[in-house]
């Protein structure tokens, strides 16, 4: 349990240094998960919709 805490402090830690030091770069991974959600969830309904035919 004192472990996963530490993992999630750290993980916010390294997450706000990233942020702040490249923020471009920030911007632009985010971008890229929103790309690759949205790619997904599009597949995911394609596919859901060939057994309606």
């Amino acid at each position: 349990m004192v472990a996963k805490k530490i993992g999630m402090v750290l993980l916010i830690a390294f997450l706000i240094f990233f942020v702040v030091n490249s923020p471009t770069d920030a911007a632009a991974v985010v971008k890229n998960i929103q790309h690759l959600l949205g790619h997904g969830f599009d597949s995911i309904s394609e596919f859901i919709r060939s057994f309606e035919d």
